[in-house]
């Protein structure tokens, strides 16, 4: 079975929360899932993993939290092949502010830029988690973690 790599990045907690309620849900469907911080994924193991869900929170003017400045730093310079990666976003923000959901979809179009296959469209999160438990399993059913 393939591993499903999630990688998140939370300023206040919530996208750590929603990367937890993710990764209980993948345990309870018997997936083999792995969780990470963001900045703790270099672009060298990026370009291994197959099967990949990013969930990030935004903040400032869009951008990404503080943890994962490092990530998208090397994202926006590098010039990898991800295309063996098949991924989609659950984006957390606010629509109040100017850039609502910012860091989701920038981290979206670079991987979309660099070849990763998005198996399903970004998930925005307004103000809240609605919807990232049903975007967590139609993501894992789209990515073919799912056991028999």
């Amino acid at each position: 079975m393939t591993k499903l790599n999630i990688v998140y990045a939370s300023e206040m907690g919530t996208a750590m929360d929603v990367a937890d309620k993710t990764e209980a849900i993948a345990k309870d469907k018997g997936v083999d899932v792995v969780q990470f911080g963001m900045d703790s994924v270099s672009m060298d193991e990026l370009k291994t993993m197959s099967k990949l869900m990013i969930i990030t929170s935004t903040t400032g003017d869009g951008d990404l939290p503080m943890m994962g400045e490092n990530f998208w730093n090397e994202l926006s310079e590098s010039d990898l092949d991800l295309s063996s990666i098949e991924y989609s976003v659950c984006a957390l923000g606010d629509s109040s502010h100017h850039e609502f959901c910012g860091a989701g979809k920038k981290v979206d179009g670079r991987l979309l830029e660099l070849g990763a296959k998005k198996i399903l469209d970004m998930h925005e999160c307004d103000g809240d988690t609605e919807g990232s438990e049903e975007w967590a399993t139609l993501a894992m059913d789209k990515l073919g973690v799912l056991p028999n």
